[in-house]
Order: C-alpha cells, then structure tokens, then sequence
C-alpha cells in the first residue's frame, strides 16, 4: 500500500487573511517561533515560573536524574539535578538554567 503525504504551507499573508485577529494577538510567539537558532543567546538565563520549573524537573526525571518531587520550586535538588545535567551533556555546570542547557534538555519552548 502506498501512501500520498502533502505538505501545505502557508504564507504569513494567507494567515493573516485567515485569523488576523489571533496573529495580532501574539507576534513575539510567532517571531520567536521562527527565529533562526542561530539567533538564540545561548548563556541567556530566562526567568522560570513554576509551570516552567515543572517542565524543566519532568525532562530531568525523563533521563535518570533525580530532581525530588516535580512541584514547579527550584531548590536545591532542582539546581544539583541540573548540575548534574549540565556535566553530563558537557554544559558548563552552573546549576542555572540556560538556553543552552533547555534545548539539550529539549525544552525549547521556554528559552528566550
């Protein structure tokens, strides 16, 4: 069985014809979406909120590394967990998060 894959892509125009009001609503989501990434300060620490913190700990726990329990708080455990992130993956081991350390981490979403 063979299968028909098509690819539809869309001009910023054609959105914004569409949904112009849900554009408008959110250009730096959409700006930041396709910013090369390239672009991205690696060594930026963003600033987390607690369901951040949260996404941050589950990907932790996800590869083996024991952050105690996921409750959106960077204490103590949170920072050693990242450490030990951060030598493992070959990240200068700071303990705080950066961009560089939430894309190895595969949370991109909340880098700045």
């Amino acid at each position: 069985m063979k299968r028909l894959v098509i690819i539809v892509t869309l001009s910023a125009a054609a959105l914004t014809v569409a949904a112009p009001a849900r554009l408008a609503a959110q250009p730096a989501a959409q700006d930041q979406a396709t910013r090369p990434a390239g672009d991205v300060n690696i060594d930026a620490v963003p600033t987390l909120n607690p369901d951040g913190v949260r996404k941050i700990q589950a990907a932790l726990q996800k590869k083996g590394i024991n952050t105690g329990p996921i409750d959106g708080i960077y204490g103590p455990l949170t920072k050693e967990a990242v450490r030990v992130f951060q030598d493992r993956y070959g990240i200068k081991a700071t303990g705080d998060v950066n961009n560089q350390t939430l894309f190895a981490l595969g949370e991109v979403d909340l880098a700045i």
